[in-house]
């Protein structure tokens, strides 16, 4: 009597949507990859703030207390010298977007960047988590960010997941690399030289978060505002 049962379960289970790999979501849609033998880190970094329209420093840390969040993270660099190293850092580390994508990609890529940066410099988990997201509740309230995607960041742990990632396989210090001696070296040989692997490390961070199918779907509908299939 309970091989009709047994099968009934398994068809709802079967039909019951899956919980898929972060990756085919996350991932931004730009081919950041596709030269990486050949193009500089120099250049990539460029390429990676042309597309996004960056263009000079970010707006001026206001109230004043963002700028104790940014000296506990940075220590005492020059803005320019902060900003260059964490966008060397997005090339290196793969962790890359645009602006014409689905916001939670560009509020993962940062999860992800500073998470890998973090562990990478052996703060505990608790106070690099506690620093990231409480600079980023504040630009949501200064309306740079949004509480909704900040929301979906913290619900996929995405920081956890990069920072998990670092320090178990001892990712190069993100703070002190030789940016320098980097620069006119191309992308794939500079993360050889820091024992990243030549294609980043966003993919296999993404690959171990699980998303459940409803914000699956709603990122999918998301992407097809972009033209972009996933």
């Amino acid at each position: 009597m309970s091989a009709p049962a047994d099968s009934a379960a398994a068809t709802m289970g079967a039909s019951r949507p899956a919980w898929e790999n972060a990756d085919a979501l996350l991932l931004s849609s730009y081919d950041w990859e596709r030269d990486r033998e050949t193009i500089t880190l120099g250049d990539a970094v460029q390429r990676f703030r042309d597309v996004n329209g960056y263009v000079g420093l970010p707006i001026p840390a206001k109230p004043h207390f963002l700028k104790l969040f940014r000296k506990l993270i940075n220590g005492p660099r020059a803005p320019e010298q902060i900003y260059l190293v964490h966008d060397a850092s997005h090339v290196l580390t793969g962790t890359t977007f645009t602006h014409k994508e689905p916001p939670l990609v560009l509020l993962a890529g940062e999860a992800a960047e500073q998470g890998l940066y973090f562990a990478s410099r052996g703060v505990p988990k608790t106070v690099g988590w506690v620093l990231f997201y409480g600079g980023a509740f504040v630009e949501c309230a200064r309306r740079i960010a949004s509480f909704r995607q900040v929301g979906r960041g913290i619900q996929l742990g995405v920081f956890n997941a990069a920072y998990d990632y670092a320090r178990r396989t001892r990712l190069t210090n993100l703070f002190e690399f030789p940016l320098e001696q980097l620069w006119t070296v191309p992308v794939a040989e500079a993360r050889r030289r820091l024992g990243i692997p030549e294609g980043g490390v966003a993919a296999e961070v993404y690959r171990a978060i699980r998303v459940e199918p409803k914000l699956a779907a709603a990122l999918r509908q998301e992407w097809k505002a972009f033209d972009v299939a996933r």
